[in-house]
């Protein structure tokens, strides 16, 4: 198997025992996210080195328009699973939120990547067809 193919069985296999918690016993799965979610600082650590391992392999088999495309197909999805939670996010947002120097504080790294993917997007994309137009015939 590739790394790509053992990225995607893991996947696949965390999605369905997740699953699978969450329909047989969704008060043990939700124990089990506070206990995690109580340590953000190793939490942070961890994501942040699965993140750069996956994306290594990631970037090494996909050009960057897919990975683009593919974050927008995944973040669609994200949105649809939030959506029946619309109500209560709207209820917490100013608490949530707070004030615009509190949301960069908190999230600044994560809009750092967001831009950068964004950018480097838009670099190549249309750089290619920049390069399409000043070839000589």
């Amino acid at each position: 198997m590739s790394a790509i193919e053992i990225i995607a069985v893991i996947f696949a296999i965390f999605i369905l025992l997740k699953v699978s918690f969450v329909l047989i016993n969704p008060h043990w799965w939700f124990k089990l996210a506070d206990a995690i979610l109580r340590n953000t600082i190793i939490l942070t650590i961890a994501y942040l080195l699965i993140a750069v391992i996956v994306g290594y392999f990631i970037f090494r088999s996909f050009s960057i328009e897919q990975v683009a495309a593919i974050m927008l197909f995944s973040s669609i999805l994200i949105g649809l699973g939030l959506l029946p939670f619309s109500e209560t996010f709207l209820a917490i947002r100013d608490e949530m939120l707070g004030s615009r120097s509190y949301i960069l504080r908190k999230t600044w790294f994560t809009l750092l990547i967001w831009i950068t993917i964004a950018l480097w997007t838009l670099y190549v994309v249309f750089s290619k067809r920049i390069a399409f137009f000043t070839k000589p015939l």
